[in-house]
């Protein structure tokens, strides 16, 4: 009775060892091919040049009556249309908008003292004659050198074409990332397999040469060229 316990509890024990042990070697395969890939960080950039400009100026008129500054305002919004129009802006590009007023109180006493009134006329070009737009606004100097006190924003140039560009540039910023892991896992004497997954980050619109990013992705509209960046993070099986 004693042999056949002892015998019994040695199968168990045999048993327990096989079952523990292919847990574990399993166990070792998953980690194994879970950790044989390779991840790279791919990049591609292009130069393009702006097709859309946007262009806000205004003109201020400030005066101790509102009825004064209103009409002070109207001679200026006349000069100002009429420069426009007689530069080559079209009325479908030009919006005109609302005069808003504001009253003015000295600088110290009574907030609720009015010494004055201040009217502002803006004034919104956008178009996609880009270079055109550009030369009315170098010649807009005129404007405040005839007595119009024009307060002009800088051009802000856009790029309109963005979301057609984007899936060149991923494909290409994938083949980078290709390359790279091509190069890196080459150098160890293996090969790259499949593509495992893809992320892609945020684009980045900026000057020509910035170096200038963002976690939510730059979109520069201060310069006519710019460069439009974008990354891949890709994995790779290794073979």
């Amino acid at each position: 009775m004693g042999d056949r316990l002892l015998r019994f509890a040695g199968i168990a024990l045999l048993a327990l060892a096989i079952f523990f042990g292919s847990v574990a070697i399993s166990q070792g395969i998953r980690d194994r091919n879970q950790s044989n890939v390779i991840s790279v960080t791919g990049s591609a950039k292009q130069r393009i040049v702006s097709d859309y400009v946007i262009w806000d100026l205004s003109v201020t008129s400030q005066q101790k009556s509102a009825a004064t500054a209103a009409d002070q305002l109207a001679g200026w919004t006349k000069t100002i249309d009429a420069f426009l129009l007689a530069h080559g802006v079209q009325s479908s590009e030009l919006a005109v908008q609302p005069v808003s007023t504001q009253p003015v109180s000295p600088s110290s006493g009574s907030s609720n003292q009015v010494i004055g009134y201040q009217l502002t006329r803006s004034f919104e070009v956008r178009s996609s004659r880009v270079q055109a737009i550009a030369s009315v606004a170098e010649a807009s100097a005129g404007l405040i050198a005839g007595g119009v006190p024009l307060s002009a924003q800088p051009l802000q140039y856009v790029y309109t074409k963005l979301a057609g560009l984007r899936p060149h540039l991923i494909a290409e910023a994938t083949k980078d990332a290709q390359a790279r892991a091509g190069v890196l896992v080459a150098a160890t004497g293996g090969k790259i397999g499949k593509l495992r997954s893809v992320d892609v980050g945020v684009f980045q619109v900026t000057s020509p040469n910035s170096t200038q990013v963002s976690d939510y992705g730059e979109y520069d509209t201060s310069t006519l060229q710019k460069d439009v960046t974008a990354v891949v993070n890709v994995t790779f099986a290794l073979n």
